[in-house]
């Protein structure tokens, strides 16, 4: 913990709005921006008439008429190697986001009538490491000291009441009470968190003043932005959408502001209207909920996915869940409030406002690591929202095939924790391994994100096969620690991994590019052998760790018979992989 004792804030830094809030005495109040809103937008732009940067509401203004002097949705690139352009200057998504922040800081300071520079900022709980550092290192760059990176369920889940601390409303001064709920001893709930551009599922257990994350899943990239596009989309769908964007990049700007009102009507009423820009020909475009929600349906159907591998990560059937906690402006759309309670079979809880319960709970958490008295102690654990591990080579049909992830701490694993895996070495006087450190959920590493390489030189030679063990130690702080230690020999090799990820390029581009060609496999040209691989591949990416190992055995036998003339065998192994991923999967929807 720091030893500064300046106030400690709680910040969500959302995809489309920024909320900072403060417990102090009892109750968490909301920070209002110069133009008394509790909600910034997230948008940053130039502005032309006072030759300055703006953000917010302002920023927002000048996005719908002049895109190219704004940015906006720019947490989704957070962690990747990419700048933004507002006008003729480019940006980095950190420096974007660190913008953002220090407006957020100044609210706080205008009111607090003093320095503000210790926050708990949150994130996706499938946020991966790269995304995570990038907003630890974007808080700092505004001059934070950065006191906990928290998921958003979590923080969610704190905001609810479930450790008797539930806000009672929102109010005109910003303040909300924070009063004693009445809470189970023990309780299993759901939090569905659909934000304006990122998609979080959460189990969570409550017990004896513990909160436990059973499982997260979830998609960086969609959110109710996308339900906003799939609307314009469907108000253009007769004319050539590819050459307005290409060719009247402001026309398109102003459909897209006023499909954002029409989505929130929607919400409220049956029916609602859209005027096109006068540079689209003034026409208004009828559109009903059912329509809506037609055009909506594929983004309703992603959301199936998350739900199931969350569910499963923790064990449980939709029927296990006591309750459903909603979070995100999104979830205010009856399609997708529909969609929830047709999924888990019970309708959500009405809680607080979705869109100020993250920053609620953040800054529960915020007086947490204060030790405020004002709140009652509550243990919270933590899970590993991907896996991590190693890059190995595997025998299939008697050749050996590199490029192969094996997981050493798998997804939804319980953190802080420390695991190890033993491995063989490949071949007779072997001297040295680059041990290629992984992120990710696929079965091949050019799939997964790569964290960097543990070098291990200067071995004994020996037979191929020899034993090396390897220890990986995850720390709630996103520190990775890798050792590797080789059978009989004193020697440690030990690298330690921070929440930063690189982009592949140069030389490992190359090396990367290599073990893709030398893994491509023969399907005889038959779409479904194709079908069944991505199916298995995509299941194994939901399994729990316990039923991985089964999968993997039948998806190499059907691999290794891919390149054989044998079709009969082919055939069979087709069938036993389709089989099991009946079994393991099911034919339904859980």
């Amino acid at each position: 913990m720091s030893t500064d004792r300046s106030p400690i804030v709680g910040i969500d830094l959302g995809t489309t709005y920024c909320a900072i809030a403060h417990y102090d005495g009892g109750k968490v109040r909301f920070f209002t921006n110069p133009l008394g809103q509790e909600l910034t937008p997230s948008v940053i732009a130039w502005d032309r008439r006072s030759q300055g940067m703006v953000v917010g509401r302002q920023a927002r203004d000048i996005l719908a008429t002049r895109p190219e002097d704004a940015a906006a949705l720019f947490k989704r690139e957070m962690g990747r190697d990419t700048t933004l352009t507002i006008g003729d200057r480019s940006f980095t998504p950190v420096e974007l986001s660190a913008w953002m922040l220090d407006a957020l800081r100044a609210d706080a300071e205008r009111a607090l009538k003093c320095a503000v520079t210790r926050c708990v900022v949150t994130v996706p709980a499938y946020f991966n490491e790269a995304q995570r550092f990038a907003t630890k290192r974007a808080a700092e760059t505004a001059g934070f000291t950065v006191e906990r990176v928290l998921n958003e369920p979590t923080a969610a889940a704190i905001a609810y009441g479930l450790h008797g601390a539930a806000p009672a409303g929102d109010t005109a001064s910003g303040d909300t009470a924070s009063g004693t709920a009445p809470t189970d001893d023990e309780k299993r709930f759901l939090v569905f968190d659909l934000g304006g551009g990122t998609f979080d599922v959460c189990v969570m257990e409550l017990f004896e003043g513990m909160l436990e994350v059973r499982g997260v899943a979830g998609e960086s990239r969609l959110g109710g932005e996308d339900f906003t596009e799939a609307l314009v989309k469907f108000a253009l769908e007769d004319r050539d959408f590819d050459q307005i964007a290409r060719e009247q990049p402001d026309d398109l700007a102003l459909v897209r502001k006023r499909a954002e009102v029409v989505k929130r009507t929607l919400s409220r009423w049956p029916r609602a209207e859209l005027l096109l820009p006068e540079g689209l020909g003034s026409d208004v475009v009828p559109v009903s909920r059912e329509a809506f929600e037609r055009a909506t349906a594929s983004l309703r159907e992603r959301m199936v996915g998350p739900c199931r591998a969350a569910l499963r990560s923790a064990g449980l059937k939709p029927d296990d869940i006591d309750e459903i906690l909603l979070v995100g402006g999104a979830t205010r759309m009856p399609g997708v409030r529909a969609f929830v309670q047709d999924v888990f079979g019970k309708a959500p809880l009405e809680g607080p406002d979705p869109d100020r319960v993250v920053a609620h709970g953040a800054a529960i958490q915020a007086a947490l690591c204060d030790d405020d008295a004002g709140v009652r102690d509550l243990v919270v654990t933590d899970v590993a929202s991907h896996s991590l591990g190693v890059e190995v080579t595997r025998e299939i049909a008697g050749k050996r095939h590199v490029g192969f992830f094996s997981p050493i701490i798998h997804r939804n694993t319980v953190i802080p924790t420390s695991k190890v895996e033993v491995y063989q070495t490949v071949h007779d006087g072997q001297r040295a391994i680059d041990l290629e450190v992984y992120e990710g959920e696929a079965r091949r590493v050019q799939d997964n994100h790569r964290l960097g390489v543990v070098e291990i030189t200067d071995l004994p030679r020996r037979a191929a096969g020899s034993d090396f063990s390897v220890r990986f130690t995850y720390d709630l702080n996103g520190i990775l620690e890798v050792e590797a230690r080789l059978s009989g020999v004193d020697r440690v090799f030990r690298q330690i991994f921070h929440r930063e990820g690189k982009i592949l390029q140069g030389d490992e581009l190359i090396r990367a590019q290599d073990r893709i060609r030398g893994l491509k496999a023969d399907p005889k040209g038959r779409p479904r052998y194709r079908d069944a691989l991505t199916r298995a591949d995509l299941l194994w990416r939901e399994l729990p760790a316990a039923q991985r190992p089964i999968l993997d055995l039948a998806i190499d036998a059907f691999e290794s018979s891919l390149g054989d003339s044998d079709t009969a065998q082919m055939e069979s192994r087709y069938e036993a992989l389709n089989q099991l991923c009946d079994q393991l999967g099911g034919k339904d929807r859980w």
